[in-house]
């Protein structure tokens, strides 16, 4: 087996270069289906009906046509379908998902400026993941003692694979600088298995493992507070403008472990270890704020129809956050690493389009679009020049953001029926495509020269497929107070991978082939929201 030393790793406990991977990217840019219960019930497909106060953040120009002041409270209950309690996460919970207001003020006939304000949860990071699996049997054939060739799977292999590389010294010439191509978990692997033998050699000793379990809970929301400003023109062309800010709070706790197979062992200092587990134990959140802007615009081209047609963009949410670790990874022994650093990012665009129309006053149809722009999505790390705030591009991970993602369509289609002045039924169906390319594109990359590689306290990823989500809902009116209760039936599936599938090494001494097969896993939450408001 062919020999190498690894360099000793200048894992500094804090830094303030940050930047996280294309998987980081995704889950801080999608948004669930949430806001007021008539505007889940309808699958959110309100962008061009409007007068709700959920359209604040998907078309700001829907505040427009309100023509009476508003106030709305939501709150609900979620859970997650054949999920057990994982991490301290509980798979049911109570959720406050919105509050908020809208002043009408009528400047003349037919004309309106309105002001709105409203708070809501766009994304609930409540989920348990489980995943469980077997690896193919390892092939080895050794020649006199020399391995030659090593076909297995194992989290160590990548650290090997990069250590067989010369990754781990590739800027030993220049102490000062961070070798961005290593790990937190290669730092932690290379203590463990790059060992001194009873002849005083130094070699990494890679092992594989049969089979693996993984349990990760996460908690944490993103919170938004909306304002917005928008008028109503003649009642036939409505525009609106939203600011908004982003609270982020993210939490998670991953247990992995590997049951190695038989048979392997080591030497050192002429002690021989034959290890039975490995795996990881990662502890991790993400905090900070965003700052976005989103404009509006409605029109209703034919004077004696209702029907109208809108238009929205929404900038990137301009984030800065902290993110914070505590590591453990162990092969019978175990080593740990914490860090806290800063890092920025730009989500994409968000493009919108929709179409609504009235029968009357016993009928509401809604359909809109939207298309997520990831090839704009923008990784950053601080570089701390003239300017604390001062950042550059993370040109290697923006890389792996366009190589893993893609851009991603929703479709949101709602209907209401109103029978009675004071009663409506709701239905709706919401569809978001997967922002991630084929299991062969689209992988958890850890060896590009990136900051986020550096920091990486974990190896595991999902390429999550499409959403779907059915709504349905009811509302009542009772004189100026409205009560309104929906239901959300959410559907996802993926495949999970413990590490990057297909990590390949091969030389004169050594071959190594890591393999690990795509595992499915399922995301199925239920929502009951409930919403009161008061018109006046």
């Amino acid at each position: 087996m062919k020999k190498y030393f690894l360099c000793a790793i200048a894992m500094a406990s804090t830094m303030s270069s940050m930047a996280q991977d294309a998987y980081d990217a995704a889950i801080l840019a999608t948004e669930d289906l949430n806001g007021t219960a008539r505007y889940v019930g309808m699958g959110g497909a309100l962008d061009a009906l409007g007068a709700d106060i959920s359209t604040i953040s998907s078309n700001p120009a829907g505040i427009g046509l309100f023509r009476h002041s508003d106030i709305r409270l939501s709150f609900g209950l979620l859970s997650q379908a054949d999920s057990k309690k994982t991490g301290g996460v509980n798979p049911t919970n109570m959720s406050f998902d919105q509050i908020g207001f809208v002043w009408a003020n009528e400047t003349g006939y037919g004309n309106f400026i309105n002001v709105g304000f409203n708070y809501h949860k766009s994304r609930n990071f409540t989920q348990i993941l489980s995943a469980a699996n077997s690896f193919a049997p390892s092939q080895r054939e050794d020649d006199n003692g020399t391995l030659k060739k090593l076909v297995g799977s194992g989290q160590n292999l990548q650290t090997a694979v990069k250590g067989m590389r010369g990754l781990f010294s590739a800027d030993n010439e220049d102490a000062d600088r961070v070798n961005y191509y290593v790990s937190q978990v290669d730092y932690m692997y290379n203590q463990l298995l790059n060992v001194e033998d009873d002849k005083g050699k130094t070699m990494f000793y890679p092992l594989t493992a049969s089979a693996f379990n993984f349990d990760k809970g996460t908690k944490g929301y993103i919170g938004v507070y909306d304002f917005n400003l928008s008028g109503n023109v003649h009642d036939r062309v409505y525009w609106g403008f939203t600011i908004g800010l982003h609270d982020v709070h993210y939490e998670s706790y991953t247990t992995y472990g590997e049951t190695l197979e038989s048979g392997q062992s080591f030497r050192v200092k002429g002690t021989e270890v034959k290890p039975e587990r490995a795996g990881l134990i990662d502890e991790r959140s993400i905090k900070g704020q965003g700052v976005d802007v989103k404009a509006g615009l409605i029109v209703r081209p034919i004077e004696d129809s209702p029907f109208r047609f809108g238009v929205s963009v929404a900038s990137p949410t301009w984030y800065k956050l902290t993110t914070n670790n505590n590591t453990t990874v162990y092969v019978d022994e175990r080593r740990n690493l914490g860090n806290t650093y800063d890092f920025k990012y730009n989500t994409p665009w968000v493009l919108g389009a929709s179409l609504g129309h009235t029968i009357e006053n016993y009928l509401a149809l809604g359909l809109g679009y939207e298309y997520t722009m990831f090839n704009t999505a923008d990784m950053r790390y601080l570089t701390y020049g003239s300017s604390t705030d001062a950042s550059r591009s993370d040109k290697e991970m923006n890389d792996e953001i366009g190589n893993s993602l893609r851009g991603s369509h929703a479709l949101k289609v709602g209907v209401e029926l109103r029978p009675d002045p004071s009663l409506a039924v709701r239905l709706g169906y919401n569809f978001v495509s997967s922002p991630y390319k084929s299991n062969s594109e689209a992988w958890r990359n850890q060896k590009a020269y990136s900051p986020g590689v550096y920091y990486a306290s974990s190896t595991d990823y999902v390429n999550w497929k499409a959403t779907h989500r059915v709504t349905a809902g009811i509302g009542t009116k009772i004189g100026k107070f409205g009560l309104d209760l929906a239901y959300q039936c959410n559907l996802t599936k993926g495949d999970m991978f413990p590490f990057a599938d297909g990590e390949y090494y091969e030389d004169k001494n050594i071959v190594i082939e890591n393999h690990t097969p795509a595992t499915p896993v399922n995301f199925t939450r239920h929502q009951v929201l409930f919403s009161l408001g008061y018109t006046f």
